[in-house]
């Protein structure tokens, strides 16, 4: 079998139900064998770092996945990729990346091993003729560490034939909400990096001790409790209309993940959200929402919204709008920029301008939640307001 075609059967006979790609020697001819082999043409990514990004919030959801792309372009997923190892995964996630090992089709040559290898991302170097079962066996590892796995391949051997002996996966790990491991924030940091080193040292992660649930604000940090405290009146109302999958930022809105609270269930890194929250509703669950501040959705929403939007996903996105960089000490948010970035999706937004009215919450809720389409709401939290 063509190596391209292999590769693509591979991931069928893994049960690979979510494949993102970005264009890039080598793996577009994966691409385009998969869509002959499904019947899908499957949708072409803008930017690695939120094809990586939707491809673990589906592993995390308990749905296999995989990501085709290049060399560079898994250099761009650094900031996704680097949080995955210590958010962990769910279900399987692959990363196939083709190596220019030529310069025939980038601006650069560059290894791709010294980069995984240098940001801890567990990888195997692969073969035409050993590439059918290298996939599989990245799929065990990466369920059996619960970690996102790479194989490279060097992309002027998709052309080559291979043999063909069909292996079936068995089915899939359940997702089971799990905040200790699944939120990244300064709650749990130190414990979900013992439990990446213990994986990647060999050693039983599942007996690393786990920390208790906060209660927030009480348990936070001094620096944060005062915003915390703001945020208490919406979480009161939202914790009655939250999605069956919630994701968050990294920052002081996500730590409503602990006591009393359970608003939120994943979180990777400032930006993320809105992919991860993508990965989720491609895996097939429903009613998946993403709760970010205002300085986060910039950072990293817009890249992501732009595909949400093409690709019709019915997301419900919620935006804290302080008007600072308050996790990171209360930077002023140049004006306008978020209605810059929420220009485009007019016809997708609601405003409430008052967190403490109750009614104007729960009237935005009940708007939302039913929606088949996506639904942008802005929360007003300014000062001056």
């Amino acid at each position: 079998m063509l190596l391209s075609d292999l590769i693509a059967q591979a991931l069928i006979d893994a049960n690979v139900k979510v494949v993102n790609y970005v264009p890039g020697y080598g793996g577009t001819a994966i691409f385009k064998a998969l869509a002959q082999k499904t019947g899908k043409p499957g949708f072409i990514s803008f930017h690695e770092e939120v094809a990586y990004t939707i491809a673990h919030g589906a592993s995390l959801v308990g749905t296999r996945s995989a990501l085709l792309c290049k060399t560079h372009g898994i250099m761009k997923t650094a900031n996704s990729l680097s949080d995955s190892l210590q958010c962990g995964t769910t279900a399987g996630m692959v990363v196939i990346i083709t190596e220019d090992q030529g310069g025939t089709h980038s601006d650069t040559i560059i290894e791709t091993k010294p980069f995984l290898d240098g940001i801890g991302m567990p990888n195997i170097l692969s073969t035409p003729e050993t590439v059918y079962d290298d996939i599989h066996r990245a799929f065990d590892l990466s369920e059996f560490y619960r970690l996102p796995w790479g194989i490279i391949l060097d992309a002027g051997d998709v052309n080559h034939n291979s043999p063909y002996l069909p292996r079936y996966a068995k089915p899939s790990p359940a997702y089971k909400r799990d905040v200790v491991q699944h939120v990244l924030c300064p709650l749990f940091n130190p414990y979900q990096r013992k439990v990446y080193d213990a994986k990647m040292n060999d050693r039983p992660w599942q007996s690393v001790p786990r920390p208790s649930i906060p209660t927030i604000p009480e348990e936070t940090s001094e620096n944060w409790r005062r915003a915390a405290e703001r945020y208490v009146p919406f979480f009161s109302v939202y914790r009655k209309f939250r999605g069956d999958v919630v994701t968050g930022d990294t920052g002081i809105s996500s730590q409503f993940c602990a006591n009393p609270w359970h608003c939120i269930d994943m979180v990777t890194y400032m930006g993320g959200s809105i992919p991860l929250a993508m990965g989720a509703l491609l895996a097939g669950r429903k009613n998946v929402w993403a709760v970010m501040g205002d300085f986060s959705f910039i950072s990293g929403g817009p890249l992501a919204l732009i595909e949400a939007r093409l690709r019709n996903l019915p997301l419900k996105i919620v935006i804290l709008d302080n008007g600072k960089a308050v996790t990171t000490g209360g930077q002023e948010i140049a004006t306008g920029a978020l209605e810059l970035c929420l220009t485009p999706y007019k016809n997708h937004l609601l405003h409430v301008s008052n967190p403490q009215n109750t009614s104007e919450l729960e009237e935005a809720f009940e708007t939302m939640q039913p929606s088949d389409e996506m639904k942008i709401l802005v929360v007003n939290f300014r000062e001056n307001s």
